[in-house]
């Protein structure tokens, strides 16, 4: 859909008061709308699309919810609907901000648009600037809209509204935007079942019934993770912290765990992202992030969270820990050897192989072994091998999307705790080879060796 405005400093428009002034028009140039035809019974009529609103008796209503016998308010009076049919409008038109926000459409009382989605988006973006010193000193704002794109101003709002969760990931009751979300579902009126939303379906089709009616944020691009997958993907509170450190589950005896550092500079940019996993059962155990730690204190928490480990696994040589080498990771390796891996409870697991660079520590991050680290990342997740249980994690795969030949967190999100993830499981696939306990977890189909049957000789 391409969206057109045009500022109006000339015109007026016809009114219940009379003629007023208005700002511009909206063109939504090949929206293809679902929309109705009214005819009335003075045989007139009037199309609109389903979520625009007439009056009934001075109340607001939305053509999706009228029917034959409604009335709908005009110049002459209540005028009642004697034919309703279905139909699509490819260019839709819409009045900005006119005097009183009600027009006359055909001598029909028109609610003028209203609905923040589609608002042009530097119209909507400048709106949303002018009001928010308002709102910064105590003022409040409610803003509804059925969804148009994910990336228009309100999908911004919506998105900072569901983002419940402080610098450091935890769980808060409103979002980081100061909003919270509320969405009402189709099936909340009581006039509307099963059957009706069959036959909105098959109107409307399944994607459109999806955002019209069931106000979802319709994302085409190709996540790594399945949507079905993602939708299923609830997350669980954590069972204790140890700082700003969430852990999920308590250390076990007798399990392998691995620590991996996705490190950051610490200045306010992207964040420095800790995972830990039983390696056993490939479940999340604990989690950290944040943008304001320094490399220093990275470790130093890396550090903490091995000694955590080691009181209660008692055997140093099950806990592996290891940092992205890659770029910023230079200066991580630096403050590891200089802290001393002497004096870290685990082993410093670096990836080995061809192509590998034996001279460095840790793991390098080239194109192919990201894509095979999200390749492996994928199967454990959508066959139920992986456990996640971070909130935090699950909204960052939503937005792990395909970027060129790799996968990336889409403009605008952020990907440290995947990363993280994706390290993790590469230091998984590289124990797995010393460990059978790991090797059943982790290997998938295609990569099963099975032995050859035994030769059995016959004599007759």
């Amino acid at each position: 859909m391409k969206q057109q405005y045009a500022d109006n400093t000339v015109y007026e428009i016809l009114t219940p008061q009379g003629w007023k002034d208005f700002e511009g028009i909206f063109l939504n140039q090949e929206a293809n709308k679902s929309s109705r035809t009214l005819s009335f019974l003075n045989g007139t009529s009037i199309t609109a699309t389903y979520e625009h609103r007439f009056f009934n008796n001075g109340r607001e209503a939305k053509v999706i919810d009228l029917a034959v016998g409604d009335c709908v308010d005009s110049d002459s009076g209540p005028l009642e609907i004697a034919e309703i049919t279905e139909t699509t409008l490819i260019d839709t038109y819409e009045i900005f901000n006119a005097d009183g926000h009600v027009i006359v459409a055909n001598k029909i009382h028109s609610h003028q648009c209203d609905e923040f989605a589609f608002v042009r988006p530097t119209i909507a973006k400048e709106f949303w600037t002018s009001i928010s010193p308002t709102l910064a000193t105590g003022g409040k704002a409610i803003i509804t809209s059925t969804p148009n794109s994910d990336e228009d101003q309100f999908a911004l709002l919506w998105k900072g509204a569901n983002r419940c969760e402080d610098e450091y990931g935890n769980p808060t009751s409103i979002g980081i935007n100061g909003f919270k979300s509320y969405r009402s579902y189709w099936n909340e009126h009581p006039d509307r079942d099963e059957a009706w939303a069959a036959q909105q379906r098959a109107q409307l089709g399944d994607d459109r019934f999806r955002r019209e009616m069931g106000c979802e944020f319709l994302i085409y691009d190709e996540t790594l993770i399945a949507p079905a997958k993602l939708v299923d993907m609830a997350g669980s509170e954590p069972v204790s912290m140890m700082g700003q450190v969430r852990w999920y589950k308590k250390p076990q005896k007798d399990c392998i765990y691995t620590v991996a550092l996705d490190p950051s500079l610490g200045t306010g940019g992207d964040n420095a992202a800790i995972q830990v996993f039983e390696a056993n059962t490939t479940e999340q155990v604990a989690e950290w992030k944040h943008n304001r730690t320094t490399i220093p204190d990275q470790i130093k928490l890396l550090v903490s969270i091995c000694s955590h480990l080691n009181e209660t696994v008692k055997n140093p040589e099950s806990i592996y820990y290891s940092v992205e080498n890659n770029t910023i990771g230079e200066a991580a390796l630096v403050c590891i050897q200089q802290y001393g891996e002497e004096n870290i409870r685990g082993y410093f697991l670096s990836e080995t192989g061809s192509g590998s660079r034996a001279y460095r520590k840790g793991f390098n991050t080239t194109h192919k072994s990201k894509i095979t680290a999200c390749s492996k990342l994928k199967t454990l997740i959508e066959t139920g091998r992986m456990k996640i249980h971070s909130r935090s994690m699950i909204s960052e795969l939503k937005t792990f999307v395909a970027s060129g030949m790799s996968y990336a967190a889409k403009q605008g999100e952020h990907d440290d705790l995947v990363m993280a993830t994706i390290l993790s499981t590469r230091m998984m696939q590289q124990l797995q080879n010393y460990h059978p306990e790991m090797d059943r977890q982790l290997r998938d189909f295609a990569d099963t060796y099975i032995p050859p049957m035994p030769f059995i000789a016959m004599m007759r």
